[in-house]
């Protein structure tokens, strides 16, 4: 995948949001890609809606550390959260409720949706 490839995935998080699983929450996460292709990206969820920007953020209610490739994994699906924390490629700080959740949150990627990240759609 090519450098840009992460922000558009993380910029695209809002379009695979599943408001259904959110109820009340109020949320803000921070994304700490390390690596090429990697940068600092805020989520931001409330009122069952969810957005995106690329900011850091003094106090998020969930902080995840990985490295680009390690995102890449987990948003297609090919590693799951658990193996990623267990295996040190994935770091938290904050609210372990929500880390549990967002698989819920944020299904994996499809084929066409990573087709249409590569083509910046």
């Amino acid at each position: 995948m090519a450098p840009d490839d992460i922000a558009r995935m993380i910029n695209g998080m809002p379009s695979r949001f599943v408001a259904a699983e959110a109820a009340s929450l109020e949320a803000t996460i921070q994304f700490l890609i390390d690596g090429e292709g990697g940068g600092t990206f805020a989520i931001a969820i409330g009122n069952g809606a969810c957005s995106c920007e690329e900011v850091r953020l003094t106090k998020p209610t969930l902080t995840l550390r990985m490295s680009a490739q390690t995102y890449i994994d987990l948003a297609i699906g090919r590693l799951k959260g658990p193996e990623a924390f267990f295996r040190r490629k994935l770091r938290y700080s904050g609210d372990m409720k929500l880390l549990l959740k967002m698989h819920k949150l944020f299904p994996a990627l499809s084929a066409e949706d990573v087709a249409s990240a590569r083509a910046g759609e």
